[in-house]
């Protein structure tokens, strides 16, 4: 108790003395659930949240269709269900590019804070889920960038999550971007691999950045449970 009270005096007074600023729109972040993300309550309710009812598989807003998107309506997965929180566009993808591309740190603590709000994870804190963050490329790693999946993953574990390093991206791997769904998903297969074959006990829920056609999070999911671990989802910044 006494260590809270400390903890949260000492960032109250950082915050007087080194205040932060919204990544934004540049005012002065005051107090909110998510500090010490830059992220200001203004801003944060312009942002493009998923909401509504959702396809069962890929998540996207569903506009006139009935539980799955006309893209994944006969789609055959391994994987059977992706939680994205934001669509990929305006003031979600502005952020999601600070975040990533501007090397904003602190706002992992922003997306832990919206994962752990997800109706889908509400009361199923425990240690029968465990999240595994995709990797990211080495040469990413190598350049200098930080890994955003994995700090994520680590500051969900102020919220009660838990997660493994199970995944390992190699070397060389060619840039999802560049390929259409076909090639994503034979490039993804390519790409990783098992850190270890130990099999674990807890349902697995994935965890990335930004879903396109979803090919990565099938690979995963496909190299997961042909090692015969149970995969009951995945989770995404944003769904572009």
């Amino acid at each position: 108790m006494m260590d809270s009270i400390f903890r949260k005096a000492n960032a109250q007074t950082l915050d007087y003395i080194f205040p932060q600023h919204c990544v934004l729109c540049g005012s002065i972040v005051s107090a909110v659930s998510w500090s010490p993300a830059p992220l200001c309550a203004s801003c944060e309710r312009t942002l493009e949240f998923i909401r509504g009812p959702r396809c069962k598989h890929c998540g996207r807003e569903l506009i006139s269709e009935l539980e799955y998107c006309m893209d994944c309506r006969n789609l055959q997965t391994s994987l059977t269900h992706i939680i994205p929180i934001f669509n990929f566009r305006g003031n979600a993808a502005s952020l999601i590019h600070a975040f990533k591309t501007g090397q904003r740190i602190s706002l992992a603590r922003y997306f832990a804070y919206r994962i752990s709000m997800l109706d889908e994870l509400v009361g199923n804190i425990s240690s029968s889920i465990c999240l595994v963050p995709v990797p990211p490329r080495p040469e990413k790693l190598k350049s200098g960038q930080f890994d955003q999946v994995g700090t994520i993953a680590e500051s969900l574990i102020e919220y009660g999550f838990h997660h493994k390093k199970m995944l390992l991206r190699l070397s060389g791997s060619s840039q999802q971007k560049f390929l259409d769904r076909a090639g994503r998903l034979k490039n993804a297969s390519l790409s990783y691999t098992l850190l270890s074959e130990k099999k674990i006990m807890e349902r697995i829920i994935l965890l990335d950045d930004v879903c396109t056609t979803g090919a990565t999070l099938e690979a995963c999911a496909r190299l997961l449970m042909q090692n015969g671990n149970e995969v009951a989802g995945a989770i995404v910044l944003a769904a572009d």
